[in-house]
This record gives structure tokens, sequence and C-alpha cells, in this order.
């Protein structure tokens, strides 16, 4: 079973604390706190952001790291360097919002849910398809693993971060045995950062979970029938109500 997470870019248990990570580059925390100022609206679009010796002083660091800071913003789309004009912000429609850091950050200000909807129809037209495809080509092991992984979430209805993990891995081995490596890398992104609404601790939550298993079997009924047309119905008709319920939920809330 662990061998099958890691296969897909997935921990065999989920990771509770960060306290063993290796401190961020230096880079890195200058491209996460201009994000955070672009992607909020703190700094708008055409804005030019301070020059390199202004952000020096700002974050305490060379200006060598400033400028690898500032190029990381621009290959995600954020900004725009040019010699003699300065550092400009880019319009919204110029982000990467696949990249992992961006699209992070747009999260924490998705007030309105807008950009969990985008994402929720294109991770419903690509798992629909991938699931087609791979009805035909997981293989008996695959198909027992799968069943392997429902039965420990039921007995992991408690422990939410672990139930999380095992239906990433349900979705991410059907999508990894489509063999299509695009939608895989997009999904997961999706899957990885798309989880910001966990579910309440209460009976309605524990009914969620109970559905999100059965929607499950019947995707694994067809995918051991090698029906690929209702395994990739199933599945996109399992994402749209889930997030239709998760989205009430936090409406409600």
């Amino acid at each position: 079973m662990a061998e099958l997470f890691r296969s897909v870019g997935l921990p065999a248990r989920p990771v509770s604390d960060r306290g063993g990570m290796r401190p961020a580059r230096f880079a890195a925390v200058v491209v996460d706190e201009l994000a955070r100022q672009i992607i909020s609206g703190v700094v708008s679009e055409n804005d030019v952001l301070p020059n390199e010796p202004t952000l020096c002083e700002q974050f305490g660091f060379s200006r060598t790291v400033i400028r690898e800071g500032l190029k990381m913003l621009e290959e995600r789309g954020l900004v725009r360097v040019e010699q003699g004009r300065g550092t400009t912000v880019q319009p919204r429609d110029s982000w990467n919002l696949l990249d992992p850091v961006v699209l992070r950050i747009a999260l924490e200000h998705d007030f309105d849910l807008s950009l969990l909807d985008d994402l929720i129809v294109v991770r419903t037209v690509l798992e629909r398809e991938m699931a087609r495809a791979a009805a035909g080509r997981l293989t008996d092991e695959e198909l027992a693993s799968l069943a392997e992984m429902l039965d420990e979430a039921e007995a992991a209805y408690g422990d939410y971060p672990r139930f999380r993990a095992l239906d990433q891995a349900f979705h991410a081995i059907v999508m990894k045995a489509s063999g299509n490596e695009v939608g895989l890398t997009i999904v997961r992104v999706i899957h990885q950062h798309g989880g910001v609404m966990p579910p309440l601790a209460s009976a309605d939550s524990l009914t969620a979970l109970k559905r999100t298993i059965k929607a499950h079997r019947g995707i694994l009924e067809a995918l051991v029938a090698r029906n690929g047309e209702l395994a990739g119905e199933r599945i996109a008709a399992h994402i749209q109500s889930a997030w239709a319920e998760r989205k009430g939920r936090a409406a409600r809330t």
C-alpha cells in the first residue's frame, strides 16, 4: 500500500507537522510575500513594485536574492521585469494558477469560491475521460488495492487526514492508470490545493464520508467490469455532488 501511495506522489501517511522541513530558500520567502500582496490586491495590476535596493532593505536580503525572487514571480506570470521600467504587476489572466504557490494563495482569497468552481469543472472533465481510459488498463492487482483502500477508508472515519489521503490516492491511482501524464499532473495539483474546506466534526460530516465511500465503491464496480463509460460518468457525478455538498456546507457556516 505504501508503495502505491508513493507511486502517485502522495505520502504513505499524512504529514501532521512541518517541524522537520528544511528552511525555505530566501528567494522563496520573497516570492511568497510579494505574491500575497499581488494576489490579495494590496498591490494592483500595473502597479510598479519597489526597486531592488528598497526590497533589499525591506526583506534584509541581498540583491542577488531579490533578483532571484523577482525572476520566480515573473515565471509565475505575476509580474514583468523590464530594465529601465522596473517590475510591473500583471493582470490576473496572466497568472499561472496551476503553480502551487499561486494557487495556494489564490485559494486563500477565493471568498466567493469562484476559483474552486473552476477547478471542479476542470477536474470533472479530466477525471471523467481518464477513468474511461483507466478501465481497460488497471491491473487486477491495482483493482484489489483500490478495494483495500476503500476498506481502510471506512475504518478511518474518525481520522479525516487519513481518510482524505486514501481518497486522493484512490483517484490518483485511477488517473495514473489512464496513461495521461499531463492530466495526472493537473489533477494532482487540484487535489493537493483544492481541499481547503475540511468537513465539520458533526453527524453530517460522517454521512458525507459514508456517501464518498459508497460513490467510490460504485466507481470501482464499473472499473472491475471494465466499463469505462460507466466509470467515467460515476466519477464525474461523485465529484460534482461532493463539491455541491461542501459548497453548501460552507455557505451555511
